[in-house]
């Protein structure tokens, strides 16, 4: 019998699964009394340089996984064994391996899981995780329902063979870390290198295929599991079986390139048929006037004085947000002059309506979720200026047509998809709505004047948050590429606590970003090319420009000026005379 491993902080009270890559474990968080399952991965596959890389590149950032369908890592680390482990919230459930195997699953409740697992994946894929073991054993569903991945970033291999693991492990090679089989895609088979997000979208094609149709017995041949299977598939709603045949296409081009176009055709399926009951009536009660044109496909956020729904239009099948708010909470005539204008950074407001103490918003869905779903890394500084002159122009806009958004935060920034980003929520109520520790980080410190310059101050901070993936209170992580002291002049402006020292208005930001952004470009096609140099020769020319502005307005003012001069001429020999009677009336 293996003997348990030890880790400092935590009480390690049975093994609860293993396999050739990992064992794990139940727990206790000594600190705080808290349960959780610790994996600890093989001491062998971490000495391999690929794997090693892996964990240690990988981690940091799987730890800030946050979403309600991904198992929460806590912590992370290599044990004084030098055996690497990861921490994670302990989950009581069943896996679905157990689950489709164990018992007669409702296809309504097959196609939750489904829905919720692609959900989960859905998130990681767009802040650039790969989960590269995607299987029903990695997917637990808990008591309440909740659908969960698990081991997303640790996917290694399982060498059955020894000498093999050792050769391989002594070579280097890139066969050495692989998926599960049979959930592989074709691409990996020979080249882990080549894991992507299409990679991913093949397994949970598989996965999909496991979990609608049933494997026959492990006692079957193989001729009546194939036949079994195809039975099942055939029987499947055509809709589904079209959305697995494109999942699990050998040609990585001709997959799906976004689960969010999985996830869409799922609920398109699916038509609610896997929210709750209970939730499904609240739902229903909220939307009632609008079920004549719009068929309810999700729920997107249920909180006490916030709902939000994805609904399908019934005319065009377009797929739209019905948000449903207090009515202190939104300001409806700044949301019908949204409306009435449109800007390719902002998202389009096509309907307005008043229900009892409520208001609705109508408005376009963006499938690329939000901005702070991708701030766990450093941005690139290309995609930071792009993002930030995008957000601009669209202040810009609003600024002109006299209005503010004054709640600017990275939760109200969507990607319409990876390159562009659009404004949301420009009608809240700030004097209505609470400052939680989300937003406040992101609006001007006590109480300030809204004007433009408030606007900007939460520009600032965010253009902060993506540069060094943390707000500006926090501390910065480091970056691997150099950021442009113009970048950083302009940001701290943007953030002074005093309005007066920010930037008078966003067309002047627009304008500096804009400046940046032709500078760092040029920076990246020509050889030699020096950005602190640039911003050096630019303070001399701001310099130069500042005297020659002074110059012609004496020019253009030369009364004036001689006016100036006389005044001091007269005040030095007041001065004078002055001191010259003080010293004769002393001595």
């Amino acid at each position: 019998m293996q003997k348990h491993p030890t880790l400092n902080g935590y009480k390690i009270n049975h093994e609860i699964g293993a396999g050739g890559m990992a064992r794990v474990f139940d727990a206790t968080q000594i600190s705080l009394n808290r349960p959780v399952a610790i994996k600890f991965l093989s001491a062998e596959l971490y000495a391999h340089s690929e794997a090693r890389e892996l964990f240690e590149k990988e981690s940091l950032i799987i730890a800030q996984l946050n979403h309600p369908n991904i198992v929460h890592v806590i912590d992370k680390g290599v044990s004084d064994e030098s055996i690497p482990y990861f921490v994670m919230e302990k989950i009581e459930g069943i896996d679905l391996d157990e689950l489709i195997e164990g018992a007669q699953v409702p296809f309504g409740k097959k196609m939750d899981i489904a829905i919720q697992s692609c959900k989960g994946l859905d998130y990681a894929h767009k802040i650039g995780i790969i989960h590269r073991d995607i299987k029903p054993a990695n997917i637990i569903i808990s008591q309440h329902g909740v659908a969960k991945v698990l081991d997303f970033g640790i996917a290694l291999s399982e060498e059955n063979d020894d000498s093999k693991t050792k050769k391989a492990s002594e070579k280097n090679t890139p066969t050495s870390i692989v998926g599960s089989q049979g959930f592989i895609a074709p691409e990996q088979l020979n080249d882990y290198a080549k894991a992507t997000v299409v990679s991913d979208i093949y397994s949970f094609g598989v996965l999909l295929q496991r979990l609608f149709c049933t494997l026959p017995g492990s006692s079957s041949s193989q001729k009546t599991k194939t036949e079994s299977l195809s039975s099942q598939f055939n029987k499947l709603p055509k809709e589904l079986q079209t959305i697995i045949s494109q999942c699990v296409n050998p040609d990585p081009d001709k997959r799906y390139q976004s689960l969010t176009d999985v996830r869409n055709k799922l609920l398109e399926i699916s038509q609610g048929s896997h929210i709750t009951k209970s939730k499904l009536e609240q739902a229903s009660e909220d939307t009632k006037d609008l079920s004549d044109q719009f068929k309810l496909l999700d729920i997107l956020s249920n909180k006490k004085f916030k709902r939000v729904y994805l609904f399908q239009k019934k005319s065009n099948s377009q797929l739209l947000i019905i948000k449903k708010r207090r009515t202190q909470d939104i300001n409806l005539q700044v949301t019908k002059l949204v409306s009435s204008l449109k800007h390719p950074n902002i998202a389009r407001i096509y309907a307005t309506a008043k229900s009892g103490e409520h208001n609705i918003v109508v408005s376009e869905y963006l499938s690329g979720g939000s901005l702070s779903s991708r701030l766990i890394s450093p941005m690139p500084l290309e995609l930071v200026l792009n993002l930030s002159t995008q957000i601009c122009s669209a202040l810009t806009f609003a600024h002109n047509n006299k209005f503010l958004h004054t709640r600017l935060t990275p939760n109200n920034l969507i990607f319409a998809n990876d390159k562009t980003i659009k404004l949301t929520d420009f009608s809240l109520n700030n004097e209505s709505l609470s400052k939680s520790s989300e937003i406040s980080d992101y609006l001007p410190p006590g109480k300030q004047a809204i004007s433009e310059r408030y606007d900007l101050y939460s520009l600032g901070a965010i253009m902060h948050h993506m540069l060094y993936a943390a707000p500006i209170n926090s501390k910065k992580l480091e970056r691997k590429e150099k950021t442009p002291f113009r970048l950083e002049r302009l940001i701290d402006n943007l953030i002074a606590i005093d309005p007066v020292n920010r930037p008078e208005n966003s067309q002047e930001v627009l304008n500096t970003l804009k400046k940046i952004n032709r500078i760092d470009k040029k920076q990246k096609k020509t050889s030699g090319f020096n950005s602190e140099e640039i911003d050096s020769e630019d303070e001399k020319i701001t310099t130069e420009k500042k005297k020659g502005e002074n110059k012609k307005q004496s020019i253009q003012n030369p009364g004036e000026s001689n006016q100036q001069k006389w005044l001091i001429t007269a005040l030095a020999l007041s001065i004078t005379i002055i001191v010259i009677l003080t010293i004769k009336i002393i001595f």
